[in-house]
């Protein structure tokens, strides 16, 4: 009888899992994906993978809580690599579009239209409570510290929105030749957002170019 794994050895596993589920799901699409195909690429049986997970839709929420929490790590390290509000804006802005231009399938598996229930899976409730409590807590500082006005949940939301528009575009291979840069883009939406959520008195920080952020 082999030994009973190691915690160690089940979490390993359960990682491997959830890494070789993120690209099957990105290229096949989640609904295409079977206990058999990821089996069969981790070199087990579909059996076997239910000693790990209880069915196909607890690996699609291990590997979206992954891909937050990875996520997350890029934002907080750009959270805390700065004092500026402004410049720590736009370093948190470099850090979600670096994620999505480094780790493309993971963010689409993020923002995958079929997703599992987050009351089922604790993990994933608290991944997706850390990930966007990291794009919002900028912005309350920001407006904490008089420097934009408004509801920062609702100014949080727009910035992403807009981020996550332009982020799908360029996937979606629509930033053609014939159309402005990504960058040019990013600049102009955010600075054309930021605008509208500006003091209507002198700010700290009046330069144009710098009152931009994410």
């Amino acid at each position: 009888m082999p030994a009973p794994l190691t915690p160690e050895q089940i979490a390993c596993f359960r990682q491997r899992v959830c890494q070789v589920a993120e690209r099957q799901f990105a290229e096949h699409g989640i609904e295409q994906v079977s206990m058999r195909s990821l089996g069969k690429e981790l070199g087990c049986s579909a059996t076997a993978l239910y000693s790990y997970f209880d069915n196909k839709e607890a690996i699609v929420a291990a590997a979206r809580a992954n891909a937050l929490d990875r996520l997350s790590v890029r934002l907080e390290a750009a959270h805390a690599s700065t004092e500026d509000p402004w410049q720590r804006s736009r370093a948190i802005g470099d850090a979600y579009i670096d994620f999505a231009t480094a780790e493309p399938e993971a963010y689409r598996l993020v923002f995958a239209m079929a997703q599992p229930d987050q009351q089922l899976y604790p993990e994933l409730a608290s991944a997706e409570e850390r990930a966007a409590r990291n794009t919002q807590l900028y912005v309350e500082d920001m407006v904490a510290a008089g420097l934009l006005v408004g509801d920062p949940t609702v100014l949080s939301h727009v910035f992403w929105a807009g981020m996550h528009g332009l982020i799908s575009l360029q996937m979606a291979g629509k930033l053609g030749a014939r159309k402005p840069p990504f960058e040019t883009l990013r600049h102009e939406m955010m600075r054309l957002i930021t605008r509208g959520a500006l003091p209507t008195g002198p700010i700290e920080s009046p330069n144009e170019t710098k009152t931009e952020t994410a």
